[in-house]
């Protein structure tokens, strides 16, 4: 059984502000050494339930934020940016190119979706972004990684973060999905964290749990969505839409929003992505 891990940053053990998960500032060092605790806790979790290969996908920023000499060495990195897939990069292996599919993803250090109450550095991508709606169903980075991973069939399985990143995932993919929960959410920048010993045991046990089920033949249905896919982003400011709806083929929806019709969640996700490239960051 091959498992991709996703591993992004705010959701991780102990992380509570900006300064522990940008590059360049007094605590990014820490913020790194956090990160690659809580993702080998959940290597550990995958070969405890029985996967047989686990790829990492760094997630967050640049995706270099974890360093392959600290990653539990039985686990593969992919690192770097642009990718293709981004967070999900390798989800599309498969025998058509000559690699091994995937048949689960874990998404671990994951935060709740732009506007959410009390949870612990919310966002969507960015914060130029105020909300994003697939097929009218409203989502954040869980759900726009969930969805592209049902177009390839494949399940999330397990996820850890605050506990309002956990219940967002539980109420979008279902209450038996595994979770972790490493903090309770005060504010955006406050947090009662757990202890590290005790948040990376939830997580081991988390991934753990949710492997051994699949390979049991408890298969989580994957996170799908009707064809064509509608992507509506609704952007905090009006000079964000003017840059974005150079995207060919946006309908601007208002000053602030903007609407695309993909032919399929790998576009829709492509298009989501130029959006908030080219909106800028003023």
């Amino acid at each position: 059984m091959r498992i991709l891990i996703s591993c992004d940053m705010e959701g991780i053990s102990g992380i509570v502000d900006w300064e522990q998960v940008t590059p360049g500032t007094a605590e990014w060092g820490r913020g790194r050494k956090l990160m690659v605790g809580d993702v080998n806790a959940a290597i550990n979790g995958a070969f405890v339930g029985g996967a047989e290969k686990v790829t990492v996908s760094d997630a967050h920023w640049h995706a270099r934020t974890l360093e392959l000499e600290d990653l539990d060495p039985r686990a593969h990195l992919n690192s770097g940016s642009p990718s293709p897939f981004s967070m999900l990069q390798g989800l599309e292996d498969g025998p058509e190119n000559g690699r091994e599919r995937y048949e689960a993803v874990v998404l671990i250090g994951f935060h709740a979706m732009a506007g959410a109450k009390k949870a612990v550095l919310c966002h969507t991508w960015s914060d130029k972004v105020a909300g994003v709606w697939l097929n009218d169903v409203h989502v954040g980075e869980i759900g726009l990684n969930a969805a592209t991973a049902g177009h390839f069939g494949i399940p999330v399985i397990a996820l850890s973060g605050d506990r309002v990143a956990c219940l967002e995932a539980q109420t979008l993919l279902g209450q038996d999905l595994e979770v972790a929960v490493v903090k309770e959410g005060a504010g955006r920048f406050a947090a009662e964290c757990l202890p590290l010993a005790e948040a990376r045991e939830r997580i081991c046990d988390a991934v753990a749990k949710a492997v051994t089920k699949y390979r049991a033949g408890q298969k989580r249905a994957p996170f799908t969505l009707a064809s064509p896919v509608r992507l509506v982003v609704e952007f905090q400011l009006p000079q964000h839409v003017d840059n974005a709806y150079l995207l060919p083929g946006t309908t601007r929806l208002s000053g602030t929003r903007l609407e695309y019709s993909a032919a399929d969640m790998v576009m829709a996700m492509r298009a989501f992505r130029a959006m908030t490239l080219l909106a800028g960051n003023n």
